[in-house]
């Protein structure tokens, strides 16, 4: 075999190996990385390093949190619309908006129907 053959080949070959092994040691890079961090869990994450937080104090943490977001959306919840200033209420009509696209994007035919009729004012 000539020697251009030979290099060719070793470069093939370190290629193929150096393919592999990024696609198993990178898969495990990229599949932490998959889902994007909420808020809270930034917040949450701050507190534990700052804070030096057990695992104990996390999960209560975690329940505070969620929590308060519960009390943060019946307050939004109790709010007539009508009484937010324009602006606030685009916005708020807007993101009800997105957030009934991206469900319906999720559903098959049949249960968009369904969510559909569901979401109808009554």
């Amino acid at each position: 075999m000539s020697r251009l053959r030979l290099w060719i080949l070793g470069a093939a070959l370190g290629s193929f190996v150096a393919g592999i092994n990024f696609g198993l040691a990178g898969s495990h890079l990229f599949a932490a990385s998959e889902e994007p961090l909420h808020g809270d869990e930034i917040y949450i994450r701050q507190l534990v390093a700052d804070y030096d937080l057990d695992p104990d104090q996390q999960r209560s943490l975690r329940l505070v949190l969620m929590k308060w977001r519960e009390e943060e959306i019946a307050v939004i919840e109790s709010v007539d619309p009508a009484q937010l200033p324009p602006g606030a209420r685009r916005e708020m009509l807007a993101a009800r908006g997105r957030l009934e696209r991206r469900i319906r994007a999720i559903l098959d035919e049949e249960q968009r129907a369904r969510y559909d009729l569901a979401i109808q004012p009554k």
